[in-house]
């Protein structure tokens, strides 16, 4: 298969610079043709490939697919634009600030005739996977709760942060939701028959911390907690009729060395499984190039990211 084409618009931000861009150099499948960035120079190594402006990068005659890891707020435009271009899109997590935004993205693609993906790489780490199917296959019993926590420190100070502004769509939950919804979500569906919630809110009036409970009827319920406040963590409990699961490592991010499942039976000691030690994100954009030449389907359809979404609308308007 031949390489798909990368462009990548704000090619100074953390994910990009730290998981995405080395996803694409690394993979087989990928090659990065341009960037650009309007925050500073684009970081070292990049300068060969620099388009000088985010227009460049979708006029490029290589540039296949674009990444965007702009802000929130960014998002629609950009993808709309680049559809407009021909382009393919692997938008970062989350798709959009509301659900009626991404439909309309959804829609540019779709009469663009172009690919449009969530770049969320959690589902592409074989321990999630493996964490997730062992859910669904009754190895742990009937699933009667799922809790998940994503937890960490943003300095208020630090204004130019977009997670700080409303207007981005900033926000932990927005932030960080996706991964705590997306695991409930994958086992009973985006659409609880009870959703309640409780957040603080910082000083631009974004939330700082979120706590949400949802129910979807025969004893499953799901609690997550996504904050901006709190210390460090990620968490992954998945408790059946017949035993639990705990990840508790870098639950949603993964990285180098976080491989291990935590098992406990009903009565049984606890022990540990471990899972291959791989790049989710590499793996990710491979599966988004095979999806642009045609040789598999992208594994999460717009109806995935639109639920989502839509949940996490709902806890939003619910949130006390």
């Amino acid at each position: 298969m031949h390489p798909v084409g990368f462009g990548v618009i704000g090619a100074r931000s953390y994910v990009a610079t730290r998981a995405v861009i080395p996803a694409i150099q690394t993979s087989g499948s990928a090659s990065l043709v341009a960037v650009a960035s309007r925050g500073g120079p684009v970081p070292a190594g990049l300068e060969p490939v620099d388009a000088g402006s985010y227009e460049a990068v979708l006029a490029h005659p290589d540039v296949e697919a674009v990444y965007i890891p702009l802000p929130n707020g960014l998002h629609r435009e950009w993808t709309e634009r680049a559809a407009a271009a021909g382009k393919h899109v692997l938008c970062e997590k989350p798709l959009s600030r509301t659900a009626s935004d991404a439909e309309a993205m959804f829609q540019a693609a779709g009469s663009a005739g172009v690919l449009l993906a969530e770049a969320w790489m959690t589902p592409f780490q074989p321990r999630w996977r493996r964490a997730l199917a062992m859910a669904g296959s009754g190895e742990l019993g009937a699933i009667r709760h799922l809790r998940a926590e994503f937890t960490f420190t943003i300095a208020p100070n630090r204004a130019g942060n977009y997670r700080w502004d409303p207007a981005q769509g900033g926000g932990a939950l927005m932030d960080v939701g996706v991964y705590c919804l997306g695991p409930a979500i994958e086992l009973w569906g985006p659409e609880p028959i009870a959703v309640s919630a409780s957040e603080t809110s910082g000083p631009t009036g974004v939330d700082t911390t979120t706590a949400a409970w949802c129910g979807w009827g025969d004893g499953r319920t799901a609690s997550v907690l996504a904050s901006f406040e709190l210390p460090e963590r990620q968490l992954l409990e998945i408790t059946g009729t017949a035993g639990r699961l705990i990840i508790d490592d870098r639950a949603h991010t993964g990285g180098a060395g976080a491989t291990a499942i935590e098992l406990a039976g009903r009565n049984g000691p606890l022990e540990t499984l471990r899972l291959p030690d791989d790049d989710p994100y590499e793996r990710m954009v491979t599966a988004f190039a095979a999806a642009v030449r045609g040789a598999a389907v992208w594994p999460r359809p717009a109806n995935d990211v639109l639920g989502l979404l839509r949940l996490l609308d709902r806890i939003r308007s619910n949130a006390a």
